[in-house]
């Protein structure tokens, strides 16, 4: 776990011990600052162009007009010193539309220039970029739609694709949701130096009425879905939560590679033993966070998260793949998930590149898939910052290395706002060809403060649930044994009594794991409707309101004859109405489970 909100999306480079591959990956896309410089175009206003469709939000989509340098509508944002070398002009008689195009050459710096378009965004509301791009010669270009507030959100993208572009004519999309409201742009700026001939851009709101895009797997829940972070396993006694997760992510709990391999070749699998016997006497999977190398092994002595070295990539190849070797032949069978590294957005905890991780990722999949071939690659899981981060690595071929997309979700006390966030990461998945992968979330919680433990035992609930019907595949709580850090806590100041909000938790399992999520509703009070099914002509609804207190009709069809609330206290009823808040409860009809 990390910062959570204002965090660059930059990675810090270092010398490296070796060169890695670096074809196909753009330069990070740094935002401006308080030397940032806007070249603006000719203020002449846009001509209107006869074909620009209907609820283009766009101005001068085309890039028309009488101008010499860049089209009006559109601006050039560039920062940093030296500034960077770049230059716009029209293009004329080989347009894709229209009678120009612009014309974009950037000699140096490529990162920090970028054509640009302000809009207001509303949050909620999904939008869809495009751009038609044809290069001089091959170079990466990136499409991105983000907030340009430095204060509140660090210049967050909620929608972003990179690719490669040839000689001819061809189209990049992006599309993603506002999380918020927010002044921000339409971006597109080169990976390296290069000339582009840009044309047709587009930006239109495509929010679906009434659907939020996301749906659950159609399966029944797992127990491994319910993933959980145990700090310090041991430090309390022997007693093992017993609050039915079904997964231990393995991380910030003293077994990544420098606690491993401290000195060079000298092994110290003491802790990781006893963690993984267990995890295997309560009969959960296991996922392995993969990284931090020992300073002996680190390409240089920055400090990190961890102290020094503890951000660096390694300096050695060899000694990564060895690493990673020895874990996956030592414990085949035992770890079901590999995940590429931590937060590598975040640059406490990774100071390479996108498309260096891609290259650690190559290599440890191969190492794991010799070892063991039913254990899982799970990509390094992004803060709320690291879409851009998760698109470079992608773009860098990380994909096909890849069986789960991981991501990093933290959120308030209303778990509904999370929508966006997973549509926005499943939506660079699609862009990548990797839409039919798994998403986990391999950490996440609430934060905040709830007053009184209401709020609290209702943002539990209300999350666990809402994880699934978005799509997600695990939900890997952080964390059972640590307080603070504004986390709703779990467990009581002994790390091993459960609080309200872990006996929500608890009870939340039991009503999912093995069910059949096979609907979900919201209506315009803000009742959620959640319907669960079983084998046998079980069926249950799962309804809470998100906004306070509401009266619900139950319909006689449902044939409800008994429900519960999360205290687990059963009621043998058929309630013709029923008044529900933020905490959910079960209506239940069929065989009792």
């Amino acid at each position: 776990m990390g910062k959570r909100t204002t965090r660059p999306a930059v990675a810090v480079l270092a010398a490296l011990a070796f060169t890695w591959p670096q074809t196909g990956t753009p330069a990070a896309a740094a935002p401006g600052g308080p030397a940032q410089k806007s070249h603006a175009s000719s203020t002449s206003p846009p001509p209107q162009r006869a074909a620009q469709a209907p609820g283009e939000l766009l101005k001068n989509p085309g890039f028309e007009g009488d101008h010499t340098g860049t089209a009006p509508g559109w601006r050039v944002n560039a920062w940093g010193t030296p500034a960077p070398g770049a230059r716009l002009t029209p293009e004329d008689g080989q347009a894709h539309g229209g009678r120009r195009a612009q014309r974009f050459q950037v000699d140096t710096a490529p990162e920090r220039v970028h054509l640009t378009q302000g809009h207001r965004f509303t949050g909620g509301r999904t939008y869809r970029a495009s751009i038609w791009v044809r290069a001089a010669s091959p170079v990466t270009v990136t499409l991105q739609v983000r907030s340009d507030d430095s204060a509140k959100d660090f210049y967050q993208a909620f929608a972003v694709h990179t690719t490669e572009v040839g000689t001819r004519w061809q189209r990049i999309e992006a599309t993603g949701t506002a999380p918020h409201d927010m002044s921000g742009s339409f971006r597109v700026f080169l990976g390296g130096p290069g000339t582009v001939t840009v044309d047709d851009a587009s930006l239109t709101e495509v929010s679906p009425a009434g659907d939020s895009g996301l749906k659950p797997s159609g399966g029944p829940v797992p127990a491994d879905y319910f993933g959980m972070h145990l700090l310090c396993r041991g430090c309390y006694g022997d007693s093992w939560p017993s609050i039915g997760f079904g997964l231990w992510r393995m991380w910030d709990n003293g077994v990544r590679w420098r606690d491993l391999e401290p000195r060079r070749g000298e092994w110290n699998f003491t802790m990781m033993d006893y963690f993984m016997k267990s995890a295997a006497d309560n009969r959960v999977s296991v996922l392995y966070t993969l990284g931090v190398p020992p300073l002996w092994a680190a390409s240089n002595r920055e400090k990190g998260a961890y102290g020094p070295g503890s951000a660096a990539m390694p300096a050695s190849l060899a000694d990564w793949r060895r690493y990673v070797r020895t874990v996956a032949t030592r414990y085949k069978g035992r770890i079901q998930l590999y995940e590429m590294w931590n937060e590598p957005d975040y640059h406490k905890f990774w100071n390479g590149t996108p498309a260096q991780l891609a290259e650690l990722t190559r290599a440890a999949a191969e190492e794991i898939r010799r070892a063991d071939p039913a254990a899982k690659i799970v990509s390094p899981g992004i803060t709320i910052n690291g879409l851009n981060w998760l698109d470079r690595y992608l773009a860098a071929g990380a994909g096909e290395h890849l069986d789960v997309v991981g991501a990093h979700v933290y959120f308030g006390l209303r778990p509904e706002s999370v929508a966006s966030r997973v549509r926005n990461v499943k939506g660079i998945m699609k862009a990548h060809g990797l839409g039919n992968l798994p998403l986990r979330v391999t950490e996440g919680a609430p934060l905040g403060t709830a007053s009184t433990p209401g709020p609290a035992v209702g943002t539990t609930s209300r999350a666990l649930a809402l994880f699934w019907a978005y799509g997600a595949s695990g939900f890997d709580w952080y964390t059972w044994d640590r307080h603070g850090d504004r986390v709703i806590e779990l467990s009581g100041e002994d790390r091993r009594t459960p609080t309200a909000a872990g006996r929500a938790y608890a009870r939340t399992v039991t009503w999912l794991r093995g069910a059949r999520m096979t609907g979900h509703t919201v209506d315009g009070a803000g009742t959620h409707v959640i319907t669960l099914t079983r084998p046998g002509g079980y069926t249950a609804r799962m309804i809470w309101n998100e906004r306070g207190v509401a009266t619900v009709a139950v319909p006689g069809d449902w044939r409800v004859d008994r429900w519960s609330d999360l205290t687990g206290q059963p009621r043998d009823a058929s309630p013709r109405k029923i008044n529900v808040d933020g905490r959910p409860i079960l209506l239940e009809s069929g065989p009792r489970q």
